[in-house]
């Protein structure tokens, strides 16, 4: 037995059951022919469609664990390249569970956490993201004083202050990004027309961590999101909505799991179904588009929300939605999630063309998302370039 195997602190010990369970099917690298007839969108593992290595797929990943527990194995340049050009997406865990309720992505997750244990992480590429987080509480190194500048005028609720059923949580990149605040205005501004009770926490709203668990760096995460635990229990509201897929899937699942988090949190889309559902939100304006779904992985794999987009897009008057071949829990991965985008950039931008030609191979001239980071990264693709929008900016734009 390996000393690392005796060690209770290691990571990989959490996950050794599903990685010696592995029996190498090799169905975590492709999505099932049966639902998809073209070879060219039959891959499910970015990193593994890119790479073309056993190693960069579940199943390698898997064995990879195997080595290091047993010792026949070390960490170097290689291995690191291998797991950190993981986004996490999720597309090995919705095939290989329906083979006997394994876990690979838990076990690459395990993997980064055991390189940050053992100080070969992280990456130089992620010190930046972590410093940020240590000064500023969000990864875009910018101060905090600036996260409310999108509500600015808007005469928005603080929840501290005053009695609201909903918290909105922004999340970092809608705050911050300038081409994706309008999405934070959107929202807003569909639920005051909508007459929801909400609030916002403006400048005081923390970054969720997500990025910071899904790069491996655990400990760092752990203390962001016990923070944010504590000033969103503190708070007297029904419900929290984000617009953010990845805020949304921590908040909604990681939080619960730590510490027994039982605050409602949905996707603002859920909210906003409901809305159109009960009448309280009505859609009038014509949009002429056809337009196609990216389901974001953190939306759909992570947090199972597919039908909900789907309902808003058919209630918009004049669009016309039709699918790529991957969809829903096949949908390929835009590239950027855990730290991808920022360490692998090239590798990250060939994933997103990836996804931008099999959404142009549709008809369609717009891609809707509903995940700010998809929508940074998708837009980054020059050939082939299409319109891209999130699903909210639909919403608002069709309520007139």
């Amino acid at each position: 037995m390996s000393e690392l195997t005796k060690n209770r602190y290691d990571p990989l010990l959490q996950v050794q059951k599903d990685a010696y369970r592995c029996g190498k099917c090799m169905l975590c690298k492709w999505i099932d022919h049966n639902q998809v007839t073209d070879t060219a969108f039959m891959n499910i593992c970015p990193s593994g469609a890119r790479f073309r290595y056993e190693a960069y797929y579940a199943s390698g990943r898997q064995e990879i664990a195997r080595g290091l527990l047993d010792g026949t194995l070390e960490y170097n340049d290689r291995l690191l390249h291998v797991l950190f050009t993981c986004t996490g997406c999720g597309g090995c865990q919705v095939i290989c569970s329906e083979q006997g309720d394994k876990n690979p992505l838990k076990t690459i997750v395990a993997l980064k956490e055991r390189a940050f244990r053992d100080e070969l992480a992280p990456l130089p590429e992620h010190q930046t993201i972590i410093k940020s987080m240590e000064n500023y509480e969000n990864p875009w190194q910018q101060p905090r004083v600036r996260r409310d500048s999108w509500m600015r005028r808007m005469g928005l609720k603080d929840p501290r202050k005053e009695k609201v059923d909903v918290l909105y949580f922004v999340g970092c990149t809608a705050a911050y990004d300038p081409e994706l605040k309008r999405v934070a205005r959107a929202t807003a501004e569909i639920l005051k027309r909508a007459g929801v009770s909400f609030g916002v926490l403006g400048k005081d709203e923390l970054c969720c961590g997500s990025t910071l668990l899904r790069m491996g760096d655990y400990l760092s995460y752990e203390r962001v999101a016990r923070k944010n635990i504590e000033l969103l229990g503190s708070l007297d509201v029904g419900r929290i909505a984000t617009s953010c897929s990845g805020c949304n899937s921590v908040l909604r699942e990681e939080y619960r799991e730590l510490t027994g988090f039982d605050v409602e949190v949905t996707h603002s889309l859920e909210l906003i179904d409901e809305l159109l559902k009960s009448g309280d939100l009505k859609l009038k304006k014509k949009i002429n588009k056809r337009v196609t779904y990216h389901d974001p992985c953190h939306l759909g794999r992570y947090s199972g929300v597919y039908d909900t987009p789907r309902s808003i897009l058919e209630a918009i008057p004049g669009i016309e939605l039709v699918e790529m071949p991957r969809n829903r829990d096949n949908a390929f991965c835009c590239g950027a999630g855990a730290g991808v985008r920022t360490a692998y950039p090239e590798f990250a931008l060939w994933a997103a063309t990836e996804r931008m030609r099999e959404a142009a191979g549709t008809g369609a001239k717009t891609v809707v998302t509903a995940c700010p980071f998809c929508e940074q990264n998708l837009g980054d693709v020059k050939k082939p370039r299409l319109e891209l929008v999130d699903i909210l900016e639909l919403v608002h734009q069709s309520m007139g």
